[in-house]
């Protein structure tokens, strides 16, 4: 049996009826010549000359670590396969995505951080504004014989 036998014995035909500005959609596109990958997109414009219709679509694209955007055009001609969307969905599909990135965002904040404090340390010192407040510790500078006798003369 192919596996479009058995989805449409259980999935209903959704055929979406009117667009307008704003509509999310799911828009299921060829990867591969034997994959599919599934967007998520928001119409930006609806345009119409009369002879030719075009829609414009804000994609996003999901990845482990990152989610990516781009605006693409497409010709009323083109074959789309596209369905509609709920704002849950939208956020359950992306979840875990967004929240990766918000990590891998505050991890890079805190290094870019690090560098800046660091960076401000090291043109302080290059200034001398740090050397002013810098001291020379006190010392004395014996030979190995001396250290001997001293250290004989307190031990005995």
């Amino acid at each position: 049996m192919q596996t479009k036998n058995l989805i449409q014995t259980q999935a209903n035909v959704i055929k979406i009826s009117t667009l307008v500005k704003g509509d999310v959609l799911k828009i299921i596109s060829k990867k591969y010549s034997d994959t599919y990958e599934t967007k998520y997109g928001v119409v930006l414009d609806l345009m119409n000359t009369g002879n030719k219709t075009f829609i414009q679509i804000l994609e996003y694209t999901k990845d482990y670590n990152s989610v990516e955007a781009e605006i693409k055009t497409y010709a009323g001609t083109d074959d789309l396969t596209i369905f509609p969307a709920t704002l849950d969905e939208v956020k359950s599909y992306f979840k875990e995505a967004i929240n990766t990135v918000k990590e891998n965002i505050k991890e890079k904040k805190k290094e870019l951080q690090d560098k800046i404090e660091a960076l401000k340390k090291a043109e302080s010192f290059a200034n001398g504004e740090l050397s002013k407040s810098l001291t020379e510790p006190e010392f004395l500078e014996i030979t190995q014989d001396e250290f001997n006798k001293k250290k004989q003369e307190l031990l005995g």
